[in-house]
């Protein structure tokens, strides 16, 4: 699919609401610019907001361009790492949640859900995409919507666990879907939200400078349809705009299943570059920093866990 004919819109800035930014690069014919005001990263040109909506209905776990290449059978052929993945999430939920009513905004096939199920949640889940939530439904048995989580029939003030993951990157309207996520929460519930760190993260900071480009620059993941690229300070400011109080932090590595699929090249770019991926890939250093990453909060996977803000917009 030629993903540059896609309708477009200009956007200003989500989080600060500036229509002064500094171009960083151009991808894809999708302009990436950075905020002059509040330093979000974002395309200045985007999808219509309909156009994403027909990708996700399958193009997006199938083609492999933008996103998943056979969602499907990467989770088949991958099922041992997907589940070292979600026991550790498991394992983070229980030492945070209250209760056990749990909702997935984005939840794709529903494998997650499918796994958190089958250990004592009761789970909901809401896809937009009729491939991917249909299978949830009818081969897995679960309880999802197909449609957004704006014009699902859900019981407000009733889920102890709201899981946006991977998600928030994706929406035209942040601010409205973690509204209604807002108002979706039980008194004592949180919301989990993961975005990857893209662009200004260390590792491609120094990916971009050993290319001989200035940091920000290259290429990020999945263009278009990811429409902002995070740091640390922005989405924490997303979800405080949106009422939210951050109460703690995770940072994780993404990539184990990507590096399965499709393992880092080597022999890239010039002798300097080459040399570097040799040392960083093959010979354990990746590994090293990944794990002191980890310890630092320095990964490139961003984990919060938030609460409504009494005092927070509304």
């Amino acid at each position: 699919m030629d993903w540059s004919r896609f309708p477009r819109e200009k956007t200003d800035c989500i989080l600060c609401g500036s229509n002064f930014s500094r171009l960083l690069s151009v991808q894809k014919t999708w302009p990436v610019v950075r905020c002059s005001e509040c330093g979000l990263v974002y395309l200045s040109e985007r999808p219509v907001e309909k156009a994403l909506t027909d990708m996700y209905s399958r193009a997006y776990y199938e083609d492999g361009d933008v996103g998943y290449r056979g969602y499907l059978q990467t989770f088949e052929k991958y099922h041992d790492t997907f589940m070292k993945i979600f026991s550790g999430r498991h394992r983070d939920l229980l030492h945070h949640a209250r209760g056990r009513r749990l909702l997935e905004v984005g939840c794709a096939y529903g494998f997650l859900l499918d796994y958190l199920d089958r250990r004592g949640w009761d789970v909901q889940g809401v896809e937009i995409s009729p491939l991917s939530s249909e299978y949830a439904r009818d081969i897995l048995g679960l309880d999802v919507y197909t449609g957004s989580v704006e014009s699902a029939d859900l019981e407000e003030h009733s889920y102890d666990v709201i899981l946006l993951l991977d998600v928030l990157e994706h929406l035209h309207r942040p601010s409205d879907i973690l509204r209604r996520i807002r108002k979706l929460l039980s008194p004592d519930g949180i919301l989990v939200v993961q975005c990857p760190w893209e662009l200004y993260h260390w590792e491609e900071i120094a990916e971009a400078i050993l290319r001989g480009k200035r940091p920000g620059t290259i290429e990020p993941d999945s263009i278009p349809a990811h429409l902002y690229f995070f740091q640390p300070r922005t989405l924490d400011a997303v979800l405080k705009n949106a009422g939210f109080r951050i109460y703690a932090r995770q940072s994780g590595n993404y990539g184990s299943i990507r590096r399965l699929i499709e393992p880092p090249e080597i022999n890239r770019g010039n002798p300097i570059e080459r040399f570097s991926r040799f040392v960083y890939f093959r010979l354990g250093l990746q590994r090293f920093l990944y794990s002191a990453a980890r310890l630092l909060h320095l990964g490139n996977g961003m984990i919060r866990y938030a609460i409504a803000d009494e005092d927070g917009q509304q």
